[in-house]
C-alpha cells in the first residue's frame, strides 16, 4: 500500500512538472485534445479495456484539475495553489508536504515582482454621418460639398437632411463609390482629399436639375425631349452645344457649360442673326401684330428681329437670347403670348422716352435713368388716371400712342411728382396723393413680398422654378414673375451683374424687396434684418436673418428692383 502511495504522487509529480514546464504550449495541447473531458474519455476507455494503467490516468486527471484551476485564479491564491501542485515535483515522499509554507512565501514573492499585463487598446468607433443625424462635423462636410457644387452654397448646419443625402450621393457616383448617401470613412477621406472632383451633371444621373437643363438645351434646339434622364442623346446635344459656344466639348455640364446655357450670348441651333426663310417672314408678322417689331417684315433675321425677339422674350418671362427656339416659338404663336408694353424691370431707349415725357408733363422729376422701375411705375399710373386710360401700369401701345400725343393731359397743379432719384420709396410710402403713386409702388412689391410669404415651407429641389419646388435662383425668378416683373431667368452668379437694377453694396441698407446677392445663393430682402429664400442646407423656403457672419462673409450686393 506504501509502495502505490508512492506510485501515485511520483505519478502527480511527472505529470504537473512536465506541464508547467511547458506552459501555455502544453495547455493548447491539452485543449486540443479535449481537456478534462476528453480526459476523462480517455481514462473510461482504458478501464473498459481493463487496462493496468488505470491509477495513473487517474492521477493524471487530477493533476490536469489541478493545474486549470490554478491557471484560473490571479493573485495570491493562484499562487498559492500553483505552490500545492509544485509540491510534489520537490519530493517524492508524502513527507515533503511539510514544506509546502517556504515554496508558498517565495511563490508570493515572484508573484509581487513580476511584470502587469498591459492594457488592451480600445477598438475605434468606424466614421459613420447619414441622414438625421446632428454633429458639428456635418457643417464642414456641408462646405466642402458646397465648394465643390454638389450642393448650392447655403449656411452649414450640423443637420444631415435629406438634401445633404442627395449631395453625397452625387459626389459618390462621380468617385466610383458605394452610392449608399452615407459618410464613412472612405466616402470622408475621399471628399476631404486633395484629388476630390467637382460637381458635374453627367451621363447616368437624373433629377429636376436634369430635366432643366433639358429645357434650356431643347429651347436651343439642340435636344428633341426632356426626360428628366441625362442619356446618351443628352450627352451628344450637351457637346454640340459646347462645340458651338466654344466650350471643352465633354459631354459634361459644369459651371462654365451651365452658366452658358443661361446666358442671353449663348448660340443657338435653330433660327437666328443672318437667316432669311418664310418661316422667319411668320414669325416676323406675329411680332408686328404684337407690337414688337417696328419694321416691316421681309424674312430675313437681322438685327431689328433680333431686337423684337430680345422684348417679346422679356415680357413674357423667357431668357433674352434673341432666338426663336421651340419654347419661344411656342408662346410667340399662342393665345397667351404678351404684347409688347413696358413694364416693372425693363431698361431700353424706350423707358428713356417715355421718362423724358413724363417729365415734361409734370408726372415725373429728377434724372432719367433708362429703368422701368417702381417710381416710373407710378408716374405712368398718374397720367393713366388723369387721361382717363386703363390704370395698370404697364405703358402698352394705346398708353404710349396716347403719351407722346399733342392731347396728353399734363398732371394738375397739385399733383406732387415723384422722384427717380428717391430709391427710398417703398410699400411703407406714405403718399397719399391724388396721382396714386404710392399704391403703384406698393402694388408690385406687396405682390413680390406675398408671393414669397406664400411659399414659406416648399420643398427646396435643385434646379426648381415652381410653383411647388424651388432652389434659390429658381424661387426669386418666380416671385418676380408674380410681381409682374419680366426678368428672364437668372443663376446666383448671373445676379452678379445684373446691372440694370440699382446697386445695394451693404447688408445694412437692405430695404424690403431687395435682391440679396451671396457667393452662389440669392434670397429676398425683408426689410428688417431678415429674408426669405430657397435654403439647400434647410430643405425648404425658409424665412430667417440675414445679418449672421456667414451673411456678411458670403455678401456681394443686393439689387433694388421696386
Amino acid at each position: 500500500m506504501k509502495k502505490d502511495s508512492r506510485n501515485l504522487f511520483r505519478s502527480i509529480s511527472l505529470i504537473s512538472q512536465n506541464l508547467f514546464r511547458r506552459g501555455l504550449l502544453g495547455m493548447r495541447r491539452f485543449v486540443r485534445r479535449g481537456g478534462v473531458i476528453g480526459l476523462f474519455r480517455r481514462t473510461a476507455e482504458n478501464i473498459r479495456r481493463g487496462k493496468r494503467k488505470t491509477i495513473v490516468a487517474c492521477s493524471g486527471i487530477l493533476a490536469a484539475t489541478i493545474l486549470v484551476t490554478v491557471l484560473c485564479i490571479p493573485g495570491k491564491e493562484g499562487a498559492q495553489n500553483a505552490m500545492a501542485v509544485s509540491a510534489g515535483s520537490a519530493q517524492s515522499t508524502p513527507e515533503s508536504v511539510v514544506n509546502l509554507e517556504d515554496d508558498y512565501k517565495m511563490a508570493l514573492a515572484a508573484s509581487a515582482t513580476s511584470t502587469p499585463a498591459p492594457t488592451p487598446i480600445p477598438t475605434p468607433t468606424p466614421l459613420m454621418y447619414m441622414k438625421d443625424m446632428d454633429d458639428p462635423e456635418i457643417a464642414k462636410i456641408q462646405k466642402q460639398l458646397m465648394e465643390l457644387g454638389y450642393m448650392d452654397n447655403d449656411e452649414p448646419t450640423e443637420h444631415f437632411g435629406p438634401i445633404t443625402k442627395e449631395a453625397v450621393e452625387l459626389f459618390q457616383r462621380s468617385h466610383g463609390l458605394t452610392i449608399d448617401g452615407c459618410i464613412g470613412q472612405l466616402t470622408y477621406d475621399t471628399l476631404m482629399g486633395p484629388d476630390a472632383k467637382k460637381y458635374m451633371v453627367s451621363i447616368g444621373v437624373s433629377g429636376t436639375d436634369v430635366k432643366e437643363l433639358q429645357s434650356r438645351l431643347h429651347e436651343l434646339d439642340y435636344l428633341d425631349k426632356v426626360t428628366g434622364y441625362f442619356g446618351e442623346e443628352t450627352e451628344t446635344a450637351v457637346k454640340e452645344f459646347q462645340t458651338r459656344n466654344h466650350l471643352s466639348a465633354d459631354g459634361k455640364v459644369g459651371e462654365n457649360t451651365r452658366e452658358m446655357l443661361y446666358s442671353e450670348d449663348a448660340i443657338a441651333r435653330f433660327l437666328s442673326y443672318g437667316e432669311e426663310s418664310e418661316e422667319i417672314l411668320a414669325y416676323q408678322n406675329r411680332l408686328f401684330k404684337l407690337g414688337y417689331l417696328t419694321t416691316t417684315p421681309d424674312g430675313k433675321y437681322g438685327k431689328d428681329t433680333v431686337t423684337a425677339v430680345k422684348m417679346f422674350q422679356q415680357m413674357n418671362g423667357l431668357i433674352m437670347d434673341g432666338h426663336i427656339g421651340p419654347q419661344t416659338k411656342s408662346i410667340l404663336l399662342s393665345k397667351a403670348a404678351k404684347s409688347n408694353a413696358i413694364t416693372l424691370g425693363m431698361s431700353n431707349a424706350t423707358v428713356t422716352k417715355i421718362q423724358t415725357k413724363l417729365k415734361s408733363l409734370s408726372y415725373l422729376t429728377g434724372k432719367t435713368t433708362g429703368y422701368y422701375g417702381s417710381v416710373t411705375e407710378a408716374a405712368v399710373m398718374a397720367f393713366q388716371k388723369e387721361n382717363k386710360l386703363s390704370v395698370d401700369g404697364k405703358v402698352g401701345k394705346y398708353t404710349l400712342s396716347v403719351l407722346l400725343s399733342t392731347k396728353a393731359k399734363a398732371a394738375p397743379s397739385n399733383h406732387k411728382a415723384v422722384d427717380t432719384s428717391d430709391s427710398a420709396q417703398t410699400a411703407d410710402s406714405s403718399d397719399s396723393s391724388s396721382s396714386g403713386g404710392s399704391s403703384a409702388s406698393s402694388g408690385s412689391l406687396s405682390k413680390f413680398i406675398a408671393a414669397a410669404e406664400s411659399k414659406l415651407g416648399s420643398r427646396y429641389v435643385r434646379g426648381g422654378k415652381g410653383p411647388n419646388t424651388f432652389d434659390c435662383s429658381g424661387f426669386v425668378y418666380w416671385c418676380l414673375q408674380q410681381a409682374g416683373v419680366n426678368q428672364s431667368y437668372l443663376t446666383s452668379k448671373m445676379w452678379r451683374s445684373a446691372t440694370k437694377y440699382e446697386k445695394v453694396r451693404s447688408i445694412k441698407d437692405l430695404q424690403k424687396g431687395d435682391i440679396i446677392v451671396f457667393y452662389g445663393h440669392v434670397a429676398i430682402a425683408m426689410g428688417d434684418g431678415t429674408m426669405i429664400d430657397a435654403s439647400s442646407t434647410k430643405g425648404k423656403v425658409v424665412h430667417r436673418s440675414c445679418t449672421g457672419s456667414w451673411s456678411y462673409d458670403n455678401f456681394i450686393c443686393a439689387w433694388r428692383v421696386f
